[in-house]
């Protein structure tokens, strides 16, 4: 039965690989993980099989260490795949004072498909909250020909989203580096609104204001816009960094690669909890 089972994972996880060479090409980041998956759990499937049949020329710690393997690494995507899509909000906080849209691939100066499903969703924000201010936040890889922020930003002109609510962040080069950089950007100005402010400031009489009464703040004042998938990891990546105030904005993924994403951004949660990014 254990046989069948790992046969059937390695079967899926082909076909799987071979759909989305189909569909999008060796170009999609990272495709051979499923190449690799399907290796490993034939030769696990293999292992158990010889053990079964050739109990005396198998060593019984190589099936038990690969069974093992498999099942730890699916208990752990699988914990990962439910932190990744219970975290996707139903719906975006509205009237929040910054929106820092995180940067994806561009291909030659136009977004990519990923970047492009972020845009589209910034611009519709953009449109219902006319106060919020949009952080485009990418750099320039080795592989892009335009810096990232600056296609997005022609991307969202096109759309109709005014150049006053719009500041370019293009430094950063990975999710870590984007909230980092956007939250120096989003500090500087608030501080050179503050000193604006205070230049207009005049003293309130006391009594004011309670007659007034308490001020009314959304519970949030920051938004990180980027793909579902990707939601979670930024956020926990941003509240490492000290943003507590922070909520998710999730866009739309292609349909045919979300379950290839999401496993993907569950690896990169593992690496980033190495590396003390989260």
């Amino acid at each position: 039965m254990l046989t069948w089972v790992l046969a059937a994972g390695a079967v899926l996880c082909l076909v799987y690989f071979i759909a989305i060479l189909m569909y999008s090409g060796m170009g999609t980041a990272h495709v051979l993980i499923w190449l690799l998956l399907a290796c490993v759990l034939g030769a696990t499937a293999w292992c158990v099989r010889c053990y079964h049949k050739y109990p005396k020329r198998l060593p019984l710690r190589l099936p038990v260490s690969l069974v093992t393997l498999c099942g730890l690494g699916m208990v752990v995507m699988t914990v990962l795949q439910i932190l990744i899509l219970s975290r996707i909000p139903q719906v975006a906080e509205s009237g929040l004072e910054y929106v820092i849209v995180l940067g994806a691939s561009v291909k030659g100066d136009e977004p990519g498909k990923t970047l492009r499903l972020r845009l589209d969703k910034a611009a519709e924000y953009a449109a219902q909250n006319p106060e919020t201010t949009l952080i485009l936040s990418g750099g320039r890889s080795e592989n892009d020909e335009v810096v990232e922020a600056v296609a997005m930003r022609n991307y969202l002109l096109e759309k109709g989203v005014p150049d006053d609510r719009m500041v370019l962040e293009v430094q950063s080069l990975s999710t870590v580096e984007n909230i980092a950089y956007s939250r120096i950007l989003i500090e500087n100005m608030r501080m050179q609104k503050k000193e604006e402010n205070h230049q207009k400031d005049r003293t309130l009489p006391a009594y004011l204001p309670f007659v007034m009464g308490p001020e009314h703040k959304s519970t949030h004042q920051i938004g990180i816009l980027t793909s579902n998938f990707h939601l979670y990891r930024a956020l926990q990546i941003a509240r490492k960094q000290g943003m507590e105030e922070v909520c998710g904005i999730a866009s739309p993924s292609d349909k045919m690669l979300f379950f290839h994403l999401c496993f993907r951004d569950g690896l990169a949660i593992l690496k980033e909890r190495l590396a003390g990014n989260l």
